[in-house]
């Protein structure tokens, strides 16, 4: 299994500053980690930077989240 960080960003409209929390994941699949995570009418783009992190941004009922998953 790969463990990764990751750092979890959430959105708040009315201050403007995100909430950022750091954790490690243990997963081969991190689609599948994402889906379990998520609510089913959650919306999620996968993007990749050139840098090897892997990055997720959910839209969900207009509160936005970034998961940013650096492999360790």
């Amino acid at each position: 299994m790969k463990r990764y960080e990751l750092i979890r960003e959430m959105f708040n409209n009315c201050c403007g500053k995100p909430q950022t929390f750091f954790s490690e994941v243990e997963t081969d699949d991190l689609d599948s980690y994402m889906k379990s995570c998520l609510q089913p009418e959650a919306v999620c783009e996968q993007i990749q930077p050139d840098n090897g992190s892997i990055i997720y941004e959910v839209d969900c009922a207009g509160l936005r989240s970034k998961y940013t998953f650096t492999e360790i």
